[in-house]
């Protein structure tokens, strides 16, 4: 996957930059074990606004949610993620990004969750700096939802996420080519 924005490469942005790509890759079925590794050991404090639109609340929730796509949903066939942004303030980093899966099914039909019947999504990823535990930077929060398909045009303006090109930003041009 195409992870790097064109921003400093600070140790703080390279870990942050890790985990978001460990995230995303472990998408890619359903890797528990590698997914753990991004989030707080322990506790109810991280919060995720999943793409099926529910929150749910630590590890352990996030585990059971796997456990039971896995279940359910067909292998995806891949991601393609690219960052739009990233901060680091502090101990605190916020990073938004967007992207489409590849070939995910569930029920043995096409993508569908509540209503959301396209695998084109954004999110935007909440990191913590804890130094008094071994942890160092996780995902403390984290919000997909479904985003426009590539050929819709933006209102007030006459452009797509097509003829843009995915993780476009004004001041910035994105990576061509899909990521892996």
């Amino acid at each position: 996957m195409n992870h790097t924005p064109t921003i400093d490469q600070s140790p703080d942005i390279a870990e942050v930059l890790r985990l978001h790509r460990e995230w995303w890759e472990s998408n890619v079925g359903f890797d528990i074990p590698r997914m753990e590794q991004v989030f707080p050991e322990s506790g109810r404090e991280y919060l995720m606004f999943n793409f099926n639109g529910h929150p749910y609340f630590g590890i352990d929730e996030k585990k059971a949610l796997w456990g039971w796509y896995r279940e359910r949903i067909a292998q995806p066939g891949g991601l393609d993620v690219r960052v739009m942004r990233l901060e680091v303030r502090g101990d605190t980093a916020w990073l938004a990004c967007e992207g489409r899966i590849d070939a995910a099914q569930l029920d043995g039909g096409e993508w569908t969750a509540d209503g959301v019947d396209t695998p084109l999504f954004r999110a935007t990823e909440i990191y913590h700096r804890d130094s008094t535990t071994s942890e160092g930077w996780r995902m403390w929060h984290t919000h997909i939802s479904p985003r426009p398909e590539d050929n819709e045009t933006r209102p007030g303006f006459a452009d797509t996420t097509e003829s843009r090109g995915l993780g476009w930003t004004p001041w910035s041009s994105p990576a061509k080519g899909k990521s892996a």
